[in-house]
């Protein structure tokens, strides 16, 4: 593999972001919202703890396709970016090469640092997060969880193979569909997402 991971990384957080009055901060060709997440913590954990299993499932299936459409179309912005195409460009090789850059660039967010596990080209993409925020932030808070909360990690899990596999952008969203396997929420040792082709 030619991906340097630690260099993606080093560029990335390198950039010097800024924010405007209204907290829009442009970077790698994309916008991202400074803004407090306690209250979406609360709402989730309270409301999910409240329904029963089928409405928790259509409401989770909503966050899942909320964060697959944000994940899907970011970073599509950032692999088309003048800084993607100086700094990460020229590391890869093949496809699977972009899938561990796209890992590498969500690294510098802070949610968790992703790992690739398993890569099937074209098929399967297999991450695992030792240190998920959301999974933290979850049981730190509110407790041992139903279910996994790591919406955003397993989803971007998806995107980056909707975006590397599926059809021409802006085509390819939800040709692959993720699941959370164990989660730290629920008390695992980690967090691990499965993303597979889907099937309709």
């Amino acid at each position: 593999m030619a991906i340097d991971s630690r260099k993606i990384i080093e560029v990335a957080s390198s950039l010097p972001i800024t924010s405007n009055e209204r907290g829009i901060m442009g970077a790698f060709g994309v916008y991202a919202l400074m803004n407090y997440n306690e209250f979406y913590f609360k709402l989730v954990s309270r409301i999910t703890g409240e329904m029963d299993d089928a409405e928790a499932q259509v409401m989770e299936q909503s966050l899942y396709h909320a964060v697959l459409e944000c994940g899907y179309h970011t970073f599509h912005g950032v692999r088309t970016s003048m800084h993607w195409r100086e700094h990460v460009l020229p590391m890869i090789r093949s496809t699977e090469d972009e899938v561990h850059a796209l890992v590498a660039f969500t690294n510098i967010f802070g949610i968790g640092f992703i790992e690739v596990e398993e890569l099937v080209p074209g098929e399967k993409l297999v991450t695992t997060v030792q240190n998920a925020y959301d999974a933290g932030r979850y049981l730190e808070e509110y407790g041992l969880q139903r279910r996994g909360r790591c919406y955003l990690l397993n989803a971007c899990t998806a995107s980056y193979m909707d975006l590397v596999y599926g059809p021409r952008y802006p085509k390819g969203i939800g040709t692959f569909m993720a699941r959370e396997e164990v989660c730290r929420a629920m008390g695992h040792d980690t967090c691990r997402f499965i993303a597979q082709r889907h099937l309709a």
